[in-house]
C-alpha cells in the first residue's frame, strides 16, 4: 500500500490592515510642534493620550497612533489592549512599524499644521523601544525622544554611532517594578558615551508617565525652560 506524501510551505503576504489613532489639536494657530506618543503594552491610544492634554493646551500637537496588534487583556471582561510587536519575526514587525509611522506622519502633515522642524517622539514602556526605532529607521525628522519607563534596545545601542544627534530625555520611576530603574542609568551611560544630549528625570513612583515630567517635556519641545 503506497503512502501519500505531503509538503509544507511557509511564507508571508502583505495585507491591508486598519489601524487607529487619536490626536489632540491645539486651539492656537499653527504650525504646531508635534509630539507623537506611543503607548505601552496592552494600552489604548484614546485613553493614553489624555495624559498629555496640558501639552496640547500649550500649543503642541499631540498624536497617539495605536499599536497594530490587538488582544484581550482580560478575556472574561472583554477588555482589549494593543501592542507594537513580540519576539516573533521582530525584524519584520519593526519594518511594518516604520512604514506605519511614515504613513501616519504624512497624514498629520496633510491634515494638521505641523512644524517639521520640531518633531518629537515619546514612548512609554514597550513604546520606548519603538520611539527609538522611529528615530533610527524612519524618514521622520525626529528632533528628540522622551523615553518613559523603558530601556534602550540592544539593536539601537549597536547603531548609536551612525544615528543623527538628537535630544533624549529619560523619565523613570524609582519604584518601577516593570522596568528596573537601573535600565535608565544604563541607557544614560550609553547615550552620553556617544555624545548625545541626554538627561534623566527620575521620580518617586512606579511604572507611569508622571504629570510632573510634562513641564520638562514642554520645555524640550518648545526650546525653553518651563516653570
Amino acid at each position: 500500500m503506497s503512502m501519500m506524501r505531503m509538503s509544507l510551505m511557509n511564507g508571508k503576504i502583505q495585507i491591508s490592515h486598519t489601524v487607529y489613532y487619536s490626536v489632540q489639536v491645539p486651539e492656537q494657530k499653527g504650525p504646531h510642534p508635534l509630539l507623537i506618543v506611543l503607548h505601552g503594552f496592552g494600552q489604548v491610544a484614546r485613553q493614553f493620550i489624555t495624559v498629555f492634554e496640558p501639552l496640547a493646551k500649550k500649543g503642541i500637537l499631540v498624536a497617539a497612533p495605536q499599536g497594530a496588534h490587538q488582544f484581550y487583556t482580560h478575556l472574561k471582561k472583554g477588555q482589549v489592549g494593543f501592542s507594537w510587536l513580540t519576539k516573533y519575526e521582530r525584524d519584520q514587525s519593526v519594518l511594518d512599524f516604520v512604514a506605519y509611522m511614515e504613513q501616519f506622519y504624512k497624514l498629520l502633515q496633510e491634515t494638521c499644521e505641523v512644524d517639521s522642524q520640531r518633531v518629537f517622539m515619546l514612548g512609554f514602556s514597550q513604546g520606548v523601544s519603538m520611539a527609538y526605532r522611529t528615530w533610527a529607521h524612519s524618514s521622520l525628522p525626529v528632533r528628540g525622544v522622551v523615553a518613559c519607563g523603558g530601556d534602550l534596545p540592544p539593536d539601537i545601542v549597536e547603531q548609536l554611532d551612525a544615528l543623527p544627534p538628537i535630544q533624549i530625555l529619560l523619565v523613570h520611576g524609582r519604584q518601577d517594578e516593570e522596568v528596573s530603574p537601573e535600565k535608565a542609568q544604563e541607557a544614560l551611560k550609553y547615550l552620553r558615551a556617544r555624545g548625545l544630549k541626554s538627561e534623566l528625570f527620575d521620580f518617586e513612583g512606579g511604572h507611569v508617565v508622571p504629570s510632573r515630567a510634562l513641564p520638562i517635556v514642554e520645555g524640550m519641545i518648545l526650546g525653553e525652560t518651563a516653570s
